[in-house]
């Protein structure tokens, strides 16, 4: 994120981000303390938009 850009908001994911970037080894996720989650793709240092719908660099994350 660059020092101009606004902080983005902890929110409940929904579609792609909810499928896939949550349970990508290249994602970062943050809970807040009403239990939204802030996603940072760490391919492009951003939040994932929220209509994505593809992603061609997904790779499963393994849960212990």
């Amino acid at each position: 994120m660059h020092p101009t850009q606004s902080k983005p908001s902890y929110e409940t994911p929904t579609g792609y981000v909810a499928s896939h970037c949550l349970r990508c080894k290249g994602a970062w996720v943050r809970t807040g303390k009403a239990g939204g989650k802030l996603t940072l793709c760490l391919l492009d240092r951003e939040v994932p938009p929220a209509d994505m719908v593809e992603c061609n660099k997904f790779h499963l994350r393994e849960v212990d």
